[in-house]
């Protein structure tokens, strides 16, 4: 049987673009199954890493247990419960205030501890307490606490001050009742997610 010179063109033609859509293809099938062959590897990877991580993990500290099945699952519950503990939404100025830095926070940490214990608390004892950060550091956080009066000058509820140059400082009523409803809040919340895992 033979061809016009025509449809010999034509033929080769048609059989070039056969063979260059065969070899695309399998270039493509190729490509694919190696897709799948780094996706199963990273898989393997990941949960190697996992269970490093949990190996790790004082589970045993927890008042519910976790099935390894729903660790991810966990951590992602716990990073929503501090996003909504840490958002401040709500909060006044005074409590976001001392939050708003780790130097701010554990200054007033220290004002607020000495106010509930009933204990004298000033400028050289906070500093004193923490050697990591300079007096002129410590001094400069509590006088602008004072001059929002966040912090106010006030004796001690239970001691008295037998120097009469000391000037005691607390935290506002409105910080240490907001601070303490922070915390109840915070309680709240980290609950909820225990009762959550309890029914489960």
């Amino acid at each position: 049987m033979s061809f016009s010179k025509q449809e010999n063109v034509k033929i080769k033609l048609i059989s070039s673009l056969l063979l260059f859509c065969v070899l695309n293809i399998s270039v493509l099938i190729k490509c694919e199954v190696e897709y799948i062959y780094f996706m199963t590897l990273l898989s393997k990877k990941d949960a190697s890493r996992e269970r490093r991580i949990i190996k790790n993990l004082k589970l045993d500290k927890l008042p519910f247990k976790i099935k390894p099945e729903n660790f991810c699952d966990f951590s992602i519950n716990v990073v929503k419960d501090h996003r909504a503990i840490f958002s401040l939404k709500g909060r006044l100025d005074c409590t976001s205030w001392c939050l708003s830095s780790m130097k701010k926070f554990k200054i007033f940490l220290l004002i607020f501890e000495a106010n509930e214990l009933g204990v004298e608390i000033y400028k050289e004892q906070i500093a004193s307490k923490l050697p990591d950060y300079s007096y002129k550091t410590v001094a400069s956080i509590i006088d602008e606490g004072l001059k929002k009066k966040y912090f106010i000058k006030l004796p001690p509820r239970l001691s008295k001050i037998k120097d009469l140059k000391i000037r005691n400082i607390r935290p506002s009523e409105e910080l240490t009742a907001d601070f303490i409803n922070w915390n109840i809040d915070a309680i709240s919340i980290l609950n909820s997610s225990v009762n959550n895992y309890y029914r489960q």
